[in-house]
């Protein structure tokens, strides 16, 4: 598997928060997408979701995780959605091709990878959408790059 360790910058998010079971994440995904759209705000970077609940137990009841888009300005919130800072933070990250199915073992991968090279996992991950649901329409062809934030040991 080819993965990279990278620094995102700071950036400013656009954020919905969410405890609903998994199968709602596409309509909280498009909730964003069309406000960005009809607010006419610029992105700058793909949408991505984090998850607070351990990602191997996602289809098993409500989930915790939030559905971001990095935008650029400082556009206004709403009542649903949040506009906040992140700060700079160092990621190990590899990418998952196909179907969200098999996705766990793109993870045990980059977990393996994650020990091998003594870095230290030391937050949520998130899965950046590439190309999913949002702008594709076969999942035989989504891209999702996982991230996991680390420190090097």
């Amino acid at each position: 598997m080819d993965y990279e360790v990278k620094v995102i910058p700071e950036q400013k998010l656009a954020v919905i928060n969410c405890k609903t079971p998994i199968q709602d994440l596409e309509i909280f995904l498009n909730i964003l997408m069309e406000w960005v759209e009809t607010e006419e705000i610029k992105a700058d970077g793909d949408p991505f979701i984090v998850y607070f609940s351990p990602r191997h137990e996602v289809n098993q009841g409500d989930v915790v995780y939030d559905v971001s888009i990095p935008v650029k300005d400082d556009p206004d919130e709403t009542d649903r959605i949040r506009v906040v800072d992140m700060i700079e933070n160092k990621v190990l990250a590899a990418k998952h091709y196909g179907s969200p199915d098999n996705i766990m073992d793109t993870y045990a991968e980059l977990v393996e990878i994650a020990q091998a090279n003594h870095y230290d996992i030391i937050g949520s991950p998130k899965e950046v959408l590439v190309k999913n649901f949002h702008n594709c329409d076969d999942e035989n062809d989504f891209v999702t790059e996982i991230q996991f934030p680390i420190i090097e040991m």
